[in-house]
């Protein structure tokens, strides 16, 4: 498939940038999105949204289906499933989507669903308003979870995790200490703008779009079923998973509990631009700070960079009253003189640099160039130095366990993972299941395999 010269469609490619010949791997593998998603459990304003009801964000789930309440799907969303079902290895990889939503009462989906809840309903408007479908928005929810703060490989940004070049083209303001890409007014605006170009593009064809939007339009038109990389093939897979249980299973929305929560939020600011304001100086701690700057994630730098039109912060509520007893720093700035701390991580199955950056509350340049990075590339088990590095908040984000199993009618048994065992290994042990049984039945790779991990086994 060819782009036919028409000035529209010249204008569509400048748009996209066409003009560059890098593809760079935007979506998340499957076991990076959970990653990322169970990031957002110890963020701030899942806290709010627990202190304003208990139990609507991390209360516990069971799959159920209420056809009363099924979300009605866009003609495009049902064409994009019959789409992604027709691509290789469907079952298997829809089979471990699936795993990933559901394990720990469905966390993974609750965290993506009340993410998503705070602008969806805005974001829909802008699509439908633009005469695009309402389904585009799951793309947010299968690339970051939709996590506003979001800052990954290629440089990609927001929840749309747009890379830096299309912003730019899209009227985007990007430079020092400032990133519209967090924004939801402009992001969307320009998600909005970056959709419909997709679709003047590939007018016909839903799964062409997705990838003009992800990967840019060469990709696109370069589109093989048989020839997708493994990573893409599995994130397809995901979006696919995610367009049908986000119609299908019943839950609660949270999006009234957001408007709830961002009318009790506090606004602080410096009178009359006194600043200098800096987030390391605000009270309470790493912990205040990392919330400070996932709230206000526009601000990308320490200095925060008030503009004409946001000249305040946005305070979460579990931080507002330690910050008004306490006050603002205006004025005050951080102690050149004092050696920024060193923490030292190790890299976990998943994490991305942006992921490790941002929970640390630093910048992705300043990781690469105190360890000699030349890429944002990082490896599982990879000890990062982090400059300046504030300790991370809540449980480390390593892939759950599944927890045993509850009763006669599992529909597997467990297996202890032992010091030199392999998949391999491990089927020889039982001979109802072979290698190929258990890469099914379990969500780690080969490589990933670790002494005590539990692993699914078929049933005698």
């Amino acid at each position: 498939m060819s782009f036919p010269r028409h000035p529209f469609l010249i204008a569509v490619l400048l748009v996209f940038g066409r003009g560059t010949s890098t593809t760079v791997e935007a979506q998340p593998d499957l076991q990076g999105w959970s990653v990322l998603v169970r990031s957002m459990e110890r963020s701030a304003w899942v806290s709010d949204l627990e202190m304003l009801e208990p139990g609507s964000v991390l209360g516990g789930l069971e799959p159920t289906l209420d056809p009363s309440r099924f979300r009605p799907r866009t003609d495009w969303g049902q064409q994009l499933i019959g789409q992604l079902e027709a691509l290789p290895l469907a079952a298997h990889h829809a089979d471990r989507a699936l795993q990933q939503l559901l394990a720990d009462s469905m966390l993974n989906f609750r965290l993506t669903q009340a993410a998503a809840d705070r602008y969806r309903p805005l974001v829909e408007q802008s699509l439908t308003g633009a005469g695009l479908p309402a389904d585009w928005a799951l793309l947010p929810m299968a690339l970051t979870g939709w996590d506003m703060a979001y800052y990954g490989p290629g440089r990609r940004a927001g929840p749309w995790g747009l890379d830096l070049v299309s912003a730019l083209s899209l009227g985007l303001d990007i430079r020092r200490g400032w990133d519209d890409r967090h924004r939801h007014q402009s992001m969307t605006a320009a998600a909005v703008q970056h959709a419909a170009a997709a679709t003047a593009a590939f007018p016909e064809d839903p799964l062409r779009q997705v990838l003009a939007f992800v990967r840019g339009p060469e990709s696109a038109d370069a589109f093989r079923p048989e020839e997708l990389d493994a990573g893409l093939l599995e994130w397809l897979h995901l979006l696919r998973v995610l367009l049908q249980v986000d119609r299908n299973f019943d839950r609660d929305d949270t999006h009234a509990l957001w408007r709830l929560r961002e009318g009790q939020m506090s606004l602080v600011g410096c009178p009359d631009g006194g600043g200098p304001l800096y987030f390391s100086l605000f009270p309470g701690g790493d912990a205040a700070v990392l919330a400070l700057r996932e709230e206000n994630p526009w601000f990308t730098t320490d200095s925060v960079g008030f503009t004409g039109d946001v000249g305040q912060l946005f305070v979460p509520l579990s931080w507002g009253p330690i910050i008004e007893a306490e006050g603002v720093p205006c004025g005050e700035r951080p102690d050149a003189r004092r050696p920024a701390p060193i923490v030292r991580h190790t890299v976990q199955p998943g994490e991305v640099l942006g992921s490790v950056a941002r929970d640390y509350g630093v910048r992705i340049a300043d990781i690469k160039a105190h360890n000699g990075l030349t890429s944002d590339v990082i490896r599982i088990g990879q000890t990062l130095e982090i400059p300046g590095g504030r300790q991370r908040q809540g449980p480390p984000t390593a892939p759950p366990t599944p927890a045993a199993p509850v009763g006669a009618d599992t529909p597997w048994v467990w297996h202890t993972v032992l010091e030199g065992e392999s998949y391999w290994s491990i089927a020889q042990q039982y001979p109802q299941a072979g290698t190929e049984d258990l890469l099914r039945m379990n969500d780690t790779a080969p490589e990933d395999l670790r002494p005590g991990m539990k692993l699914r086994i078929p049933p005698p």
